[in-house]
């Protein structure tokens, strides 16, 4: 599969998992800690937003409400936008700067599938949907992962925490999740 083929996957499947979000679900917990799934959904929003600044081709996008009242269409919204960005011509070519330093512009795509299939996977545990998620790309993501932090140490109060044990018959996004410190909330 492409790059834009991947992060197309990795999209349509979180934004179905977001429109599947039923109106008293917004508020419920998730595994990531002092998150609730409406601040997951956001800070994914929030992602997509930061894809045109790290791209170089947009002002940085401010924190805060990336959803208003309509969080599913806004969200559905933000994608679109980061495709968008994503597809240009020459992207992938150059380099762009993120958080993690100067890196290949292919490198935005990969940023938001890992993003997309360990948050996807966050909003289902936490709302009753399938976790089952993008077997391939979660297999993926675990190996960037795995490559990443090695047997190192979780600094306390980071967006990961320590590996937690993921059973035997865990799927691919379980393990991930697993391997990023997750336990289910809802199962």
């Amino acid at each position: 599969m492409t790059h834009l083929g991947d992060f197309d996957l990795a999209a349509s499947a979180v934004t179905d998992l977001v429109a599947a979000i039923g109106p008293g679900q917004w508020t419920l917990p998730t595994a990531c800690a002092d998150w609730d799934v409406r601040a997951v959904v956001n800070h994914l929003a929030h992602g997509n937003a930061k894809v045109a600044f790290w791209a170089g081709t947009g002002p940085p996008a401010p924190d805060g409400d990336h959803l208003g009242a309509a969080p599913a269409e806004a969200f559905a919204a933000s994608v679109a936008a980061a495709r968008e960005v994503l597809a240009a011509p020459g992207l992938f070519a150059r380099t762009v700067t993120t958080p993690l330093g100067e890196v290949p512009g292919v490198f935005l795509v990969h940023m938001r599938v890992n993003e997309y299939v360990v948050h996807g996977w966050d909003i289902a545990d936490a709302t009753g949907q399938p976790t089952d998620l993008l077997p391939d790309l979660a297999t993926q993501a675990l190996t960037q992962w795995r490559s990443r932090f090695g047997s190192a140490p979780r600094q306390p109060g980071g967006p990961f925490g320590p590996e937690v044990p993921a059973p035997p018959e865990a799927t691919a996004a379980d393990r991930l999740a697993a391997f990023l410190g997750r336990k289910a909330v809802n199962g």
